[in-house]
């Protein structure tokens, strides 16, 4: 990918879009599963989703960023090595910040229809990594890279 201040830029606000939209969508659903969040009043749960996506689309942004430090690269390639540094990443980031808050923090709790996997929810454990993998290919297409 020819890297110009316009392909940068495109890159970046698809990024930060496309992580922000994906993340809204994913917190939105998935907040079914969690034991308060099915009998909130919209006034509460909506803004709470939003700032969950924006946590979601930094990290996200953390994440990309940690991927170009181990690829050396800040527009790194879509290939193997760096998706699967990117997705288990993610996997370690989302599975420390579910076990903290479920377990330290005891700042949430699921309902007994979220599936487990080590002691965390699957859908929040994986969340990072496929919404991060899908928004950074959304970006590269909008940018220019197919």
């Amino acid at each position: 990918m020819e890297i110009t201040g316009r392909k940068r830029a495109m890159f970046f606000a698809a990024l930060a879009v496309a992580a922000f939209l994906t993340n809204f969508c994913w917190e939105s659903l998935l907040g079914l599963l969690f034991e308060a969040h099915p009998g909130m009043a919209a006034s509460v749960y909506v803004p709470m989703m939003l700032f969950m996506a924006l946590m979601d689309t930094v990290g996200i942004f953390a994440l990309y960023c940690l991927t170009a430090l181990f690829s050396r690269r800040w527009f790194w390639s879509f290939a193997l090595p760096q998706i699967s540094f990117f997705f288990f990443s993610a996997l370690a980031a989302a599975y420390g910040v579910e076990y903290v808050a479920l377990y330290r923090l005891h700042i949430w709790q699921y309902l007994p229809s979220m599936p487990l996997v080590f002691g965390v929810g699957i859908f929040p454990l994986i969340q990072l990594s496929l919404t991060g993998l899908f928004s950074i290919f959304v970006a590269r297409r909008v940018a220019g890279d197919a």
